[in-house]
């Protein structure tokens, strides 16, 4: 089913921007998601280190607001962290595509609705998380 969804999606330009868009709030969010998981901080942790909202932290990782890129460097400045960024040519293969997403393992993705997301392991984030994007879809 992930594959089709995918093959349709990478089969023209607006679909390979909005691939390429979504992959990158993902890798984004996950970064974050990992450094809090490796340095033990909760989101209402999180939230008094940075001085936003615990809501908002939530939202922010839940994908459902744009980060901005100021909220980001604040967000893991406050985790003793930055994020390092480079650009890589866009490779629209669709296999290639294929082959990086089934590398994550088949239990470590949930349908919300009739879209794969994957997972949060993140103790402090799973629970909230799974309400906010069942809520959403």
């Amino acid at each position: 089913m992930g594959d089709n969804f995918i093959k349709r999606l990478l089969s023209d330009r607006e679909g390979q921007r909005l691939y390429f868009r979504e992959d990158l709030i993902f890798e984004v969010t996950e970064a974050i998601c990992k450094t809090m998981e490796e340095k033990g901080v909760s989101r209402a942790e999180l939230s008094r280190m940075a001085g936003v909202s615990k809501s908002n932290i939530t939202q922010l990782l839940t994908g459902d607001h744009n980060m901005r890129l100021t909220t980001v460097a604040d967000l893991l400045f406050a985790l003793d962290s930055r994020l390092e960024v480079r650009p890589v040519p866009v490779d629209i293969e669709v296999s290639s595509i294929l082959d990086s997403t089934a590398s994550v393992a088949q239990d470590e993705w949930t349908f919300v609705g009739s879209v794969a997301t994957q997972s949060c392991n993140y103790k402090a984030i799973q629970q909230e998380e799974t309400h906010e994007l069942t809520r959403a879809a």
